[in-house]
């Protein structure tokens, strides 16, 4: 994971014509921890990440894109036009005996 990040980190301050030297100076560490933090030698910190993302004008999902477990979506129903309007109108009811006697009759309606 830190060998990743720090490619990630290489080839985006490479992209932006940044030295190892100059990002360091922005971040606030030495050039030498830079190529620490490249090679995936020493682990970055959560904050100087934050840093380094911001100094690279990258978003932190450009460092863990694809790293880690791949979680699917949860599948979502598709609602169209109108039964939009009903879902919005559901989630509005507030009193949640309402709300589960409403959703208990459109599933009811649903499997006729």
């Amino acid at each position: 994971m830190d060998v990743i990040i720090g490619r990630r980190l290489r080839a985006r301050r490479q992209l932006l014509g940044l030295s190892q030297r100059k990002l360091g100076e922005i971040v606030g560490v030495s050039f030498q921890q830079i190529q620490k933090y490249e090679r995936g030698t020493n682990r970055i910190a959560v904050t100087m990440l934050v840093r380094a993302a911001a100094a690279l004008d990258a978003p932190m999902s450009f460092f863990f894109e694809g790293v880690g477990p791949q979680i699917a979506e949860p599948e979502q129903p598709m609602l169209h036009g109108r039964d939009n309007v009903v879902a919005q109108a559901l989630a509005k009811i507030e009193d949640r005996k309402v709300r589960a006697a409403v959703r208990t009759v459109i599933r009811a309606l649903g499997q006729s």
